[in-house]
This record gives C-alpha cells, structure tokens and sequence, in this order.
C-alpha cells in the first residue's frame, strides 16, 4: 500500500498555486513515484471533499451542481471507486491529495476521511498551511462574499463562531484523535521564512517531492478583490437573496468575480487594530503550544510576521457614484441596475 499525503490547506494559504503546480507537473510527480490522481479533480480535488458531507449539507455546495449527479450515494460511490482503480493503476510508492476544504471538516466528515484514506494508502501524513487569524479572518471574508456572504465584514465577525476554524490547536488536535497520522507537517504562512520567499518552494521542501519549481509559471491564482468591489458584490449578493436575480447559477457568480477582478487595484478590506487585538486574544495561548508543539519553535512565536496594515481600509462602502462605472464592466442583467443604485445609496447613507 503507497503512503498517503494530505494537503489539508487551510484556505487563503495559496493553496490555489499548489494545486495548479501540483495538476501541471503531474507527470514529473508520477515519475518520481507520487500519484496526483485526477479522480478527486483535476486541480483541486474538490470531490475529495464533497465526498465526505452529509447528504443536505452536500446539495448546498456551490461545487456540487457540477458533479452531474443527482444522487449523493451514487456520487460517493462512483469516488470511492474511481480514486481505488486509479490508485491500484499507478501503483505508486506515494499518493498525495489536496483540498482546502479537509481544513474544516467536522468529527463525522473527520470519521469517513478515516474511513476512505485506510483504503487508499498508509502512513497517512498531513500538512497544512497557517496564517495569523486576524489576517486570514479579513481575507476569508472576500472569500465568503464571493459565494454569496451579505452580511459587512464587522457584522460577519459579530455573528460568527470562528472556534472550528481558528482555534488551530483545537484543529490539530482533532486530526490527531480522528485519523490518526504518523506526521503533521505545519507550516507558518509567512512568505519571509519561504525558500527565496516561494510558498511553493516551501510546499516541495515540506512535501520532499523533490520537483524544481518556478511561482511565475504558475501565475496568480484566485487573486484578491479590493473594498470597494467586495462591496459591490456584497450588494448584488443582497439583491440574489431578494429574488431579483432568479436563476443565478454558480459559473455567473463566478464570471461576475472575474470581471470585478479586473478593476480591482484599491485597498483591501480590514477592521480597525482594536478590534483585531480583541479578535486574536483567545488563540493566544493555542498559538504557542502549536509553534512549540508543531512548528518546534522554541520561543513560542508560531507568526513572526507583523498584522498585515499596508494597502488597507477599515471603511466598508461603495461610493454610490461608482455603482455605474462598475456595472459597466460586469454582465449584471438591466433589471437590476436599478435597485442596485438604490441599495448602494441607502447603504451609503446608513453606514
């Protein structure tokens, strides 16, 4: 049986880039012995993931609708045989799987990647990706407005419970009673301590794949929206939940982030230092145990790099007066034109 390697993310670590480098030197990597299989998904292997979900939590996927199946089981079936035939093909020495998405996953999702990755290989080894929550927590919420959050990024933060997420300790901890792995590899997301600041440098060298790598061959990938077009996707999200957009599909969020991508070279969205202190109080002390305890970081430090202030704003509003100048670069339907002013105005004039 081949050794089996999780990349476990976290999200918004560049895990976009190792996929990509990981899909395009798929060949080289089976010739050293390691299988990238293309059953979970050609770049990110999203099926991985989707395969471990209750059936309802399942169909709210935004991935899902474009399995082709109807039928949870069948999907889950057809995975779990197509990932074995590939694997007993390639007779590997390695295998290796990536997908943000096994970040989160809760002690059930937990209990059946146990259950599937006891099939496919042993020793299993994880690696993940940390980045300070408090600059991860203002890059995630471009994330979640891309996939339809409509709430500001304070209200988000008010009225989530982010211990599953952010209490990293807790998360390794969790892996290690779940599935049990011979290794957790963690590495600090702080491009300063990369190989020549190369985050995929850094993934082989943790990885031992041994491949040379180039990052701009690879290119930027799910690149960053800046406040102002956050915003106005925040309010076209607004809109979709007000039924002003009936049959709005997945690939036209998609294409509608792409276009606003394109216009996208102002600051990022941030909260005020404040609140970003308050905000990383209780990962502390789980912090210095994990540096210590993962990293061997004898000073407890497990980030050395500074609160990211630089290209930033705590102001989240769109300028009324932007509404058209922005409309005009994005397929948005006539209809709707309309009450996205009016949104974008009375926002303005409540925040």
């Amino acid at each position: 049986m081949p050794e089996l390697t999780l990349h476990m993310g976290s999200g918004k670590t560049g895990s976009s880039s190792v996929q990509a480098l990981l899909a395009d030197r798929r060949e080289d990597l089976l010739d050293r012995g390691v299988l990238y299989p293309v059953s979970p998904g050609r770049v990110r292997h999203v099926r991985l993931g989707l395969s471990l979900r209750e059936d309802e939590q399942l169909r709210q996927q935004p991935s899902w609708e474009q399995q082709g199946y109807d039928d949870p089981a069948a999907f889950r079936s057809w995975f779990g045989g197509a990932l074995a035939e590939e694997v007993a093909a390639a007779r590997p020495e390695r295998v290796l799987m990536s997908d943000e998405a096994l970040f989160g996953a809760n002690a059930g999702m937990l209990d059946r990647l146990r259950a599937l990755t006891d099939t496919v290989g042993e020793p299993l080894r994880l690696v993940v990706y940390l980045r300070r929550q408090d600059d991860h927590l203002a890059s995630r919420y471009q994330q979640v407005v891309k996939t339809g959050e409509t709430r500001r990024l304070v209200e988000r933060m008010a009225g989530t419970d982010f211990t599953g997420v952010y209490d990293y300790l807790g998360r390794l901890r969790l892996w290690q009673r779940r599935l049990e792995p011979a290794s957790i590899t963690v590495r600090p997301f702080e491009r300063s301590a990369f190989p020549g600041g190369s985050l995929l440098a850094d993934f082989v060298r943790a990885t031992g794949l041994g491949l040379d790598v180039d990052d701009d061959a690879v290119g930027v990938r799910n690149a960053s929206l800046d406040a102002e077009t956050v915003e106005f996707l925040r309010l076209v999200n607004v809109l979709k939940q007000d039924g002003l957009l009936p049959g709005w599909r997945v690939r036209q969020q998609r294409r509608l982030v792409d276009q606003l991508t394109t216009v996208s070279s102002g600051p990022t969205l941030t909260l005020p230092d404040a609140d970003l202190e308050t905000f990383m109080a209780p990962w502390a002390e789980g912090n210095r145990t994990v540096a210590r305890e993962f990293v061997g970081a004898a000073d407890g430090e497990l980030f050395h790099a500074a609160r990211k202030t630089a290209g930033t704003t705590t102001e989240q509003r769109l300028d009324p007066a932007r509404v058209d100048p922005l409309l005009a670069v994005v397929d948005l339907p006539d209809q709707v034109h309309g009450p996205l002013r009016d949104l974008a105005a009375r926002a303005a004039r409540e925040h």
